[in-house]
């Protein structure tokens, strides 16, 4: 493992997160929960492995790209939140959640779909703000 590249290490680690995350959602409660928590912890791993590996110019593009993106994106969730609210895109979502979150033996809060939606649009917000950010440097930069 140790001759992998910071671009593979990467792309295990988002492999690897999508995957555990999707059995999470499959499995749904207390194993989904965990499951969850799982993908998380891979996903930091794998991340702070290729961390490791970058040189200092990739470095200073992901840090750029989550200050100066991430803060973007969290204004464009925040921004693009009237539109997810419409009740022809949230009701399926808030079902997915429900799905997602009634596995165990009792029901979940009746407001924790919602919450976890909101937490989902929050981060891919950032996400996105920040893939656009990253690459956006290294097109200006070469």
């Amino acid at each position: 493992m140790n001759r992998l590249s910071a671009r593979s290490w990467r792309l295990l680690a988002a492999i690897g997160f999508w995957l555990l995350l999707g059995a999470a959602f499959t499995a749904g409660g207390t194993i989904g929960l965990l499951l969850g928590y799982a993908s998380a912890g891979w996903l930091a791993a794998f991340s702070l492995g290729a961390w490791r590996r970058q040189d200092e110019f990739a470095r200073a593009a992901q840090k750029f790209s989550w200050v100066f993106g991430g803060l973007f994106g969290l204004l464009g969730s925040l921004a693009l939140l009237p539109l997810i609210l419409q009740p022809d895109l949230l009701d399926p979502l808030l079902g997915l959640i429900e799905n997602a979150l009634g596995g165990s033996q009792r029901p979940p809060h009746p407001a924790a779909p919602a919450i976890v939606l909101g937490a989902i649009w929050i981060v891919l917000g950032q996400l996105v703000g920040f893939l656009v950010c990253w690459v956006g440097w290294h097109v200006t930069k070469q």
